[in-house]
């Protein structure tokens, strides 16, 4: 049953990855699919949990991306830009959006884990954050090793 879930999974998003164009949503849609693969085996959800928890996760995941990519990455690259002109009062102004930024990932986090509570244990939840972890720091060493192989060619 779980090898028909995940067969699913990877069936939809490879259809939905094959009708869109290629380029920066085809990349982050492949991303998508190998991180949903990844922990769809490291948490070895049963049928139940993965119906209950992957909408949830899919919730979780769009807002924390829109939040740290969008919102913060936005922040930081302008101040990177205006950063020797900025007076006090302005740096003040932009440190406090960032932590106010920085907040609303805390609790974005903290209900996410909340809602998760009644749908898997506690140890799939800490297994998740390993996995999430663990998928990053696979995708970082693929990109090093890619920026790599570019510079020596």
């Amino acid at each position: 049953m779980k090898k028909l879930i995940l067969l699913a999974c990877l069936f939809f998003t490879t259809m939905t990855i094959i009708a869109q164009p290629e380029g920066r949503k085809g990349m982050k849609d492949k991303i998508r699919t190998l991180k949903i693969e990844f922990i769809t085996e490291k948490l070895d959800l049963s049928s139940v949990e993965a119906e209950k928890f992957w909408p949830i996760y899919n919730v979780f995941d769009k807002a924390y991306m829109e939040l740290r990519h969008e919102k913060l990455k936005g922040l930081k690259d302008n101040l990177k830009k205006e950063i020797n002109e900025i007076s006090e009062a302005a740096a003040l102004s932009k440190l406090n959006e960032m932590t106010a930024i920085e907040d609303e990932l805390v609790q974005l986090k903290q209900s996410f884990r909340t809602q998760l509570e009644g749908i898997i244990s506690n140890k799939k939840i800490l297994l998740l954050k390993i996995a999430e972890d663990g998928f990053n720091r696979r995708m970082m060493d693929k990109l090093k090793r890619r920026s790599k192989e570019q510079k020596r060619q």
